[in-house]
């Protein structure tokens, strides 16, 4: 959601002007910083009305787009404020943010990036083995399950009689 909407803005770019252009006495009004006001009155007199509108939409750039807006800048054709004015940019910062990714990453930094948490992985899971097909092969499923049953039970039997062994024994005094 935005701070200020259009009509809010219309208000005071308006003010401004009637007020014999006094940034201060606007600023001081209306209780908006001097950047602020400055960057409206550019999208005002650049565009007109619809340069105040409020975009509801949050809009993407292709690396493409963003590579050709910091090579005006960069050539010095444009200032980042006349270049987010021509190109219809929300915000001076974003090309500023543009400006510093590429100077970091190059034409990589420019890319979109991955937001969020990355996905977990999905765990792997022993895989059942296929129904048995003929009677012969259940049958010996049937058998390798019932050695594994066991053993199993061998085993632990084998360990509760070295557990009675380690016991020691109640001494008669």
């Amino acid at each position: 959601m935005t701070k200020y909407n259009q009509t809010f803005k219309q208000q005071v770019v308006d003010f401004y002007f009637q007020h014999e252009e006094s940034l201060s006495l606007t600023c001081r009004t209306f209780t908006v910083s001097k950047r602020t006001l400055r960057r409206w009155i550019a999208q005002y007199q650049h565009s007109g009305i619809k340069g105040l509108a409020v975009l509801h939409t949050k809009r993407t750039y292709t690396p493409e787009f963003k590579y050709h807006v910091i090579q005006t800048v960069q050539n010095r054709d444009m200032t980042v404020e006349q270049a987010y004015l021509y190109f219809g940019i929300a915000n001076p910062s974003t090309i500023h943010q543009w400006l510093k990714s590429f100077q970091q990453c190059g034409i990589e930094g420019l890319h979109p990036k991955p937001k969020g948490r990355p996905a977990m992985k999905k765990p792997r899971y022993a895989k059942m083995p296929p129904p048995p097909k003929t009677e012969e092969e259940r049958l010996r499923l049937r058998i390798l399950e019932l050695e594994t049953e066991n053993a199993y039970l061998k085993k632990c039997q084998q360990l509760d009689r070295e557990k009675m062994r380690k016991k020691p024994t109640p001494s008669k005094n």
